[in-house]
Order: C-alpha cells, then structure tokens, then sequence
C-alpha cells in the first residue's frame, strides 16, 4: 500500500493557481512479517490500567497494617500482635502488585510485562504473562519508584508461528510505600524480612539488601528451587548464618548451606534472650561480632530454624548498636508474629528478662542501643570492630 503526501505552495499574490506535486512513497517493502519492533507505542492496540501514574501502592502485609507499635499503643499496655492477624497463620508475605492492561482486537498475542526503576527500562525485570492481561508481582522494593509497560508480541491468528511483530505499550510510573521492613515471598521460608531501611542514629539508616533474616531453609522448612533462585539470583546472597545446633541441622562432617557448595556456611549455636549473659554465650557472641566486621560475608542471611527467638535476639543487638530506636527494635522483634512461627511480645516474660539483664549494662531508661554497645565491649568486642561493622551497615539518608 503506498502513501501519498500533499504538497501546496502559493506562487504569487492574486495567483489562483495551486501546483499540487503527488509523492508516492512505495511502503511495500515495511511489512509486519519483518519482526520489526514498533517504534510508535500508540498503535500497540494495549492500554495500561493498573497501577496507575502516580499511584503508590502499599507492599505490607494486610496484617502488618493494623499492627501497633509499642510507641504507638503506649509501651505498658496489654497488647497482642497476633490479634491483627484475625486468626490466620501465615501474615507474613509481602501484598503483591497487580498489574491489568487491555488486550488488541485485532490480534492474536502474547504478553510480557516489564517493570525498571529506569524510564529507559534498563536492566529490566521481565515476566511472561502467555495470554492474560494480568498479573501480580512481589518482592518488589519499598519505597522505590518502578516504571512499567508491557511488550506484545503479535501471531495474527496461529499462536504456534513465529512472531509476526513486536511492538510496547506505553509506559507508567508508580511508586511503592516506603513502610517498614521489607517482606519477602521466597518459596518454602517463612518470616523472611530485610533487616535493613530502618532509621538510625546521627542521620543515617541502615543499609538495605545486607542482612536477610528468616526461618531456616531445611528441617521444618524446606527451600524450593525457586526460593534457592531467587535468594541467590535476585538478593545475591553469600553466606548462610546459621545459629542452630548440630541437632538442627543433622550434625554431618560435610554438611553445608542449603543454599549451595558457593555459600558459606557460618554456623554458631547460640542461645536466646538472657542466655546471652552466660560465659559460653558471651564468647559466642564475641567471634560473632568479629565474624559481622568481615565485609566477604554479606549479603548474609541470618536464621535459627523459626528466625524469631535466636535470630530475634542476634538482629535486635546488630540494629542497637547501629542505633535504631527502642521502638523500632522492639516492633521489629513482634513482627515475627504475622509469620508461622508464633507470637513474640515484648510482655513476654523472656523478653522481659533480657531487658532486665541489659539493666546492667546502663539504667532503666538508657536506651538499648547504649545497653547492648556496653554489653559487646564488656565481652571483649573491640570499639574498631563496631566501627567496621557500622561502616558496612550504614549509610547516609538521601
């Protein structure tokens, strides 16, 4: 089919005499059956219908969402974490983001979506969505502006054929809440959060996507493949904490990270709560602190076999002296609740005997950042490894 282009001049004033020069622009050679990627969006036949530009959308736990903080329900009331749960078990994995768009008319095709932090979808993620106009995506970052279309690859009416064309939609932002923390959906763990994001002392933050905390990844939990993927692929992560016990974790000569032969496995078996005043533990404690000032080891993820008592209490001490706050260690702490594990409150008479014996490290009202700083020094870790460990897990808020 050829186009033609209308060319018009006036050649003198009072001239009534239009010279009109046909263009014919042979087209045949553009044809669809080239596999040519089509520049002009517009024409793509797909319109984008959620999430919309601008919108936010919140990536929390529904149950997390009606969670109260111990600052903001007071610090004395009687309080359950679980009641938010209303009776499920499993809360903790990240809401999903559903994405819908339009289907062409006229075509036949197959949809991928794409989502990038960049407008020019650089390094984008990619999911195969076959027919459907939707689908819903986790593991996403929070706080974190995403762009995203979709790409259509058009079959006219034989779906086993090679593409006939290839053309996008047009794009959209949307940004994600920046609530805390960061739950992940990784296939066969539960409980499985970053532990970075949160707000620390002298205007920095910790920093996200170094230290993973979760249940354990064999035993009463076992890892999929697909989880294993997306712990190394996507997290990147290089060393298996693991604080079991022999017993845990079957007490073999070549035992090694569920996660593969390249991880490696650190493993120290520790106690929970006030255990930690005990001699034994306070020179496990020591090597752990000297192990976490090893910049080689992370990402790390860290994990007992439920990520909550153990874990629970390893994670509130590294985050106290990065200083983050009474309230957002404790919250943290209680969010092990919305997983399968249990609930944990800080009422709990053994959460209560660890701040009982952190008493003293400093009086009632100093903060636990202070506490749990003057408990590490006490066992012999040095203030240069602190040093180390906060250059590593700290960083400037932007």
């Amino acid at each position: 089919m050829g186009a033609i282009v209308f060319n018009r001049s006036i050649l003198q004033q009072g001239t009534t005499v239009v010279l009109a020069s046909l263009l014919f622009i042979v087209a045949s050679t553009f044809s669809l059956a080239d596999n040519t990627e089509v520049a002009n969006t517009s024409k793509s036949g797909v319109a984008l219908e959620e999430p919309q530009s601008g919108a936010v959308v919140s990536l929390t736990p529904w149950a997390v969402l009606k969670y109260k903080t111990p600052k903001e329900r007071g610090w004395d009331a009687s309080y359950s974490p679980a009641s938010a749960k209303e009776g499920k078990v499993e809360c903790s994995l990240p809401t999903p983001v559903r994405f819908r768009w339009t289907k062409p008319e006229v075509v036949d095709a197959r949809f991928t979506l794409q989502l990038s932090t960049s407008p020019d979808f650089d390094n984008c993620l990619e999911y195969e969505c076959g027919q459907e106009t939707h689908y819903e995506a986790t593991n996403l970052d929070v706080g974190t502006t995403y762009y995203w279309r979709v790409k259509i690859q058009s079959f006219g009416s034989d779906l086993n054929a090679t593409a006939a064309a290839t053309s996008y939609s047009p794009s959209l932002s949307f940004s994600t809440s920046p609530d805390l923390p960061r739950w992940f959906n990784a296939p066969g763990v539960s409980n499985f959060r970053d532990a970075g994001g949160w707000k620390a002392a002298n205007g920095k933050r910790v920093k996200k996507g170094m230290i993973y905390r979760g249940t354990e990844m064999d035993g009463h939990f076992n890892l999929t493949e697909g989880g294993k993927r997306f712990m190394l692929e996507t997290l990147g992560i290089r060393s298996d904490f693991d604080l079991r016990g022999p017993s845990e974790w079957g007490d073999v000569p070549d035992y090694h990270s569920p996660l593969g032969e390249n991880v490696r496995w650190i493993n120290f078996r520790i106690g929970a709560y006030d255990a930690i005043f005990a001699d034994k533990q306070k020179v496990l404690f020591r090597d752990i602190f000297k192990t976490l000032a090893d910049e080689s080891i992370y990402p790390t993820y860290v994990h007992c076999w439920g990520g909550a008592d153990r874990t629970g209490t390893l994670i509130m001490m590294v985050k106290a002296v990065l200083g983050v706050s009474d309230d957002d260690l404790c919250a943290d702490y209680e969010m092990t609740t919305f997983s399968t594990i249990g609930e944990r409150y800080i009422h709990a008479d053994y959460f209560e005997k660890l701040i009982k014996g952190l008493e003293n490290y400093g009086g009632k009202d100093v903060p636990l950042s202070v506490k749990f700083e003057n408990y590490l020094i006490s066992i012999g870790v040095t203030e240069e490894e602190l040093g180390k460990i906060r250059d590593i897990l700290l960083e400037d808020v932007e």
